[in-house]
């Protein structure tokens, strides 16, 4: 996942839900691996368990590019 974040150029977040379950239970995290993809604020993708990364990265190539940045710390606190 790392490195189709890095070729779309876009942020990659590695949360460890064992670590801090908090955040398991904040994003509604029943199985791992879980990847969720946010896009203006809302959630566009969310996998689990068997990720699609073929169709994660199609989906990163039709989302529209922004302008502004994002301040995800702002988005998810």
């Amino acid at each position: 996942m790392r490195g189709i974040a890095e070729k779309q150029e876009i942020p990659y977040y590695h949360l460890d839900i064992l670590e801090e379950p908090e955040i398991a239970s904040y994003f509604e995290v029943l199985t791992v691996p879980a990847v969720m993809v946010y896009h203006c604020g809302q959630e566009a993708l969310r996998q689990a368990r068997f990720i699609g990364h073929k169709q994660i990265n199609e989906l990163l190539e039709k989302l529209p590019q922004d302008d502004e940045p994002v301040d995800y710390d702002q988005l998810f606190n």
